[in-house]
């Protein structure tokens, strides 16, 4: 055997004699298309997510120092304590970005350990099949030499063949088993270290952060996906994925460059549906207006707002470049005010607004990349690589 993959063993050992190991190649199939880089890639991901989210939070917890001492009262300490809450809130997703980086550097190590042992149980099985194999093909040519002296010398070669069968269907028998004890004990540790991957930041987020003067606005818990990605939502739950590292602040509150000429959203709760209708309507507006997308494009739209804003139409990210330039990203779709006003389309006005979003976002994705091929994130995901901004 030239190749010790579990392929191989697999395809050399069903060549031997007898039966058994008809479900090997089902199961291996399980763990053939195993590629641990993918998770090492995410780990890196979210440590440079991690890395952007500290980095941020100092030119906050910096600018913030700049204007201690300088305004005084109540409304000045207001805001200097709701500021010190944000860059406590950055520090708890650095934290939390690192500690999935940490649990994805274990995914994959489960999962190359995964691929290395099955590799060897199914090439030792199949080392000692063939031994058993070629020794009994030995045991029969002594036999038949000396039955032709002798007819009635010796054991017969018929049960020499049928025991030799025997130990090589309990081989196949065993390594089935092998493999199959093999995967329950990485799904099982899989399930674990999955766990450090999406984290929930309730209290010590972003989540209960009220804005100057103590309102009472709904807060949002911001999600660290798997894209290693926290985005900041604002007034009404919504989900990780999207533009940036960092959190959102309700009403008129920011990083660093203002919230834009739409300003911040609303304080009421989304509005009726949920992202499937809203992508259905947005389409139906989309066609009557001559873009070409059809429903077989709802999977496409529906993954870019889950990774931009995890389906919450109230989202806004405060910590980008965008945000520092005084236009963050918004709504479903993460669109910046000149983008949306650039391609919203007559009496679909409001960025917030879950469709008129989505009727933005799609028609700067065929203005700018002629289609959602083109699109980066969906390109990049297609490859097998991350999602990826557009």
């Amino acid at each position: 055997m030239t190749d010790s993959s579990g392929a191989t063993a697999i395809a050399d050992l069903a060549k031997l004699p007898g039966p058994g190991g008809d479900r090997l190649g089902g199961l291996y199939g399980r763990v053939e298309k195993i590629n641990s880089g993918v998770a090492t890639e995410a780990a890196g991901e979210f440590r440079t997510a991690a890395t952007s989210a500290g980095d941020r939070g100092r030119a906050v917890r910096d600018a913030v120092e700049g204007v201690r001492g300088k305004w005084q009262g109540e409304a000045a300490d207001a805001f200097i304590g709701y500021m010190d809450r944000y860059t406590k809130a950055g520090d708890d997703v650095r934290d939390a970005l690192l500690e999935a980086a940490t649990s994805m550097d274990g995914v994959a190590e489960c999962l190359r350990e995964l691929k290395e042992s099955v590799d060897k149980a199914l090439s030792d099985a199949y080392t000692e099949a063939k031994g058993i194999d070629e020794q009994a093909k030995r045991d029969i040519a002594a036999a038949e030499e000396a039955r032709r002296s002798n007819p009635d010398a010796g054991p017969d070669p018929a049960a020499i063949r049928a025991e030799a069968d025997r130990k090589i269907k309990e081989v196949r028998d065993g390594v089935e088993k092998k493999v199959e004890q093999l995967l329950e004990q990485a799904e099982a540790e899989l399930t674990k270290l999955m766990g450090g991957i999406k984290v929930d930041l309730d209290g010590d987020g972003f989540c209960g952060i009220q804005p100057p003067g103590g309102g009472t606005e709904p807060a949002a818990v911001s999600h660290v996906g798997s894209e290693g990605r926290a985005a900041p939502t604002v007034s009404g739950g919504g989900g990780g994925g999207g533009g940036g590292g960092g959190g959102g602040a309700p009403g008129g509150g920011g990083a660093v460059g203002g919230l834009g000429p739409s300003g911040g959203p609303p304080s009421s709760g989304p509005p009726p549906g949920n992202v499937e209708q809203w992508i259905r309507e947005a389409i139906r507006i989309l066609q009557a207006n001559g873009v070409p997308v059809t429903e077989a494009d709802i999977q496409k739209i529906w993954t870019i707002i889950e990774k931009e804003s995890g389906g919450n139409p109230h989202a806004i990210n405060l910590w980008d470049s965008n945000a520092a330039k005084g236009i963050p990203s918004k709504g479903l779709m993460q669109c910046i005010d000149p983008t949306f006003q650039a391609h919203k389309l007559p009496g679909h006005d409001d960025i917030y607004n879950p469709v008129d979003n989505i009727i933005a976002g799609v028609r700067y994705t065929f203005s700018r990349y002629g289609g959602f091929d083109g699109h980066p994130g969906l390109k990049s995901m297609a490859a097998g690589g991350g999602y990826q901004g557009y």
